[in-house]
């Protein structure tokens, strides 16, 4: 994968995605969750440091090394992950399902808009503490796209089972990539992030 991990692209390069790039970039990594949990595999551990992308800027979800497949629920590992990027009942040892990777995905999609690394100012646990007792939720800028604020809430929900599944995120994703369309440039001869997805917006550190 020679573009290296997203993280490293984004701390890199100083910036956060543009939104149609951003969109596309979610659609990727919502693609391969989506096949992953209709395979009954949890990630465990979804963070942009552990997606991938290739010459083409195809992201790919990559790091299987505490996914597992899902058989009884409430068995698993409790505090697998890291975590930032950790859903709250993963945090506290209860019992989860995939829905702990949707979570994970709220705060990579935060991760895409801002370039910055969730609770930057906070230590791992305490920002875990602040996950499970305070509802804490990295910080959406202002002047976020409505719908894309709408996608975060969802996903960040502290009951899991008012989280959406990728399957409905990826027509979510793609209901605003629609209406998007593409900003500048023709939208047929080039997809790629550096073509009309020119792929990244800086200032902001």
């Amino acid at each position: 994968m020679s573009r290296g991990s997203v993280y490293n692209f984004l701390h890199k390069q100083r910036g956060a995605f543009k939104f149609p790039a951003l969109l596309k970039v979610a659609l990727d990594v919502s693609k391969g969750m989506n096949y992953l949990h209709q395979n009954n595999i949890i990630h465990r551990d979804l963070k942009t440091a552990n997606l991938l992308m290739d010459e083409h800027e195809v992201v790919k979800v990559a790091d299987f090394g505490v996914a597992r497949v899902q058989t009884q629920p409430g068995v698993m590992t409790a505090e697998t992950g890291t975590y930032r990027w950790m859903a709250p009942e993963v945090i506290e040892h209860k019992p989860y399902d995939h829905k702990a990777d949707v979570f994970s995905f709220g705060v990579v999609l935060w991760e895409l808009l801002t370039g910055e690394v969730p609770y930057l100012y906070l230590t791992p646990l305490q920002a875990a503490v602040g996950v499970v007792q305070q509802g804490l939720r990295p910080t959406i800028p202002k002047n976020t796209n409505p719908k894309l604020v709408e996608l975060l809430e969802k996903c960040w929900q502290q009951n899991p089972t008012l989280r959406p599944d990728f399957s409905e995120i990826i027509e979510m994703l793609q209901h605003m990539a629609k209406e998007v369309g593409c900003e500048g440039g023709d939208r047929h001869k080039d997809k790629s992030i550096g073509g009309c997805f020119s792929a990244l917006k800086r200032g902001h550190h």
